[in-house]
């Protein structure tokens, strides 16, 4: 099925605006941007708490079936938190019931990977303590969430099921065929992708399991659902983890191919963007009913 003619719109409003070459532009971000206060969202209830010094938000619906979800946004690990984010959480929260608890970590230049994922297991302990938890993220937020996943301990409680949006999951972008759709992804830059994993990688390299997951251990990942866009340059890697992961023992990963959709299309307000995020949401109702 060819894409929308409101996706088709969308791509070609970036072209024309030009947002690839200033999208995550790494000289924006030398110093940390903040965070904005969260938008007005019916149908929840938002509070903030504190974890480890960060601002993390709980969006509780009006009837919460005691399910919850930890969702981590994406952001190259370095631009703040977006209304797209907040909107989709809030969608999440509304139409499955579960809570959902939303932590805005430091980024770049604040933090690297070495401040945020000690942090993130424990936060993920803590919401599974008071319920079945999913595990959700997109983009660098989905980059963080598999090495969270990969991070909690055999003996330790598991998502009931986990979800990535357009994942990073090699940041040395070495896969040959990224360089075939970098030329037609109209909202990623390679290169400006590339340079913000290195600051995240610091003081590692890249290619470390720790910040690059595909690189990690795949085994007794539990039920997985990956999203990937076929304009995307995180692409290729996505098809590659789901080919990693085939026959892994404790793993059941299913990988959503969005067929013309670019990076991050299930946040997005496309038809495309809206049945995706309908999927994601029967996944984390079926899984809160099972």
């Amino acid at each position: 099925m060819s894409p929308s003619l409101a996706s088709r719109a969308v791509v070609g409003l970036l072209r024309v605006a030009g947002v690839k070459k200033r999208q995550f532009e790494p000289s924006r971000f030398l110093t940390e941007v903040a965070n904005p206060s969260p938008p007005r969202l019916p149908g929840v209830t938002v509070r903030r708490e504190e974890a480890e010094g960060w601002p993390v938000y709980r969006l509780t619906p009006v009837d919460p079936v005691k399910h919850y979800a930890l969702y981590i946004h994406g952001g190259a690990w370095a631009a703040p938190i977006t209304g797209q984010h907040w909107r989709l959480a809030a969608r999440i929260a509304v139409e499955s019931g579960r809570e959902v608890v939303l932590p805005l970590y430091p980024r770049l230049p604040a933090a690297t990977h070495a401040d945020v994922l000690p942090v993130m297991p424990g936060l993920f302990q803590h919401v599974r303590e008071q319920g079945p938890t999913a595990l959700i993220g997109d983009s660098a937020g989905a980059n963080i969430a598999l090495s969270v996943l990969q991070a909690l301990t055999p003996q330790g409680e598991r998502p009931d099921v986990t979800v990535l949006i357009s994942p990073a999951l090699d940041l040395t972008f070495t896969n040959p065929k990224i360089a075939d759709i970098a030329p037609h992804d109209p909202l990623l830059n390679l290169e400006h992708i590339r340079v913000l994993a290195i600051r995240w990688a610091v003081p590692g390299d890249p290619s470390d399991p720790r910040v690059s997951p595909l690189n990690g251990h795949l085994d007794h990942l539990g039920l997985v659902h990956v999203y990937a866009g076929t304009r995307d340059v995180l692409f290729p890697d996505a098809v590659l983890l789901r080919d990693r992961s085939e026959n892994m023992a404790g793993t059941e990963l299913h990988l959503h191919i969005g067929e013309g959709m670019i990076h991050d299309w299930p946040i997005m307000p496309t038809p495309e963007g809206r049945r995706a995020a309908g999927d994601v949401i029967a996944l984390l109702s079926s899984s809160g009913n099972a």
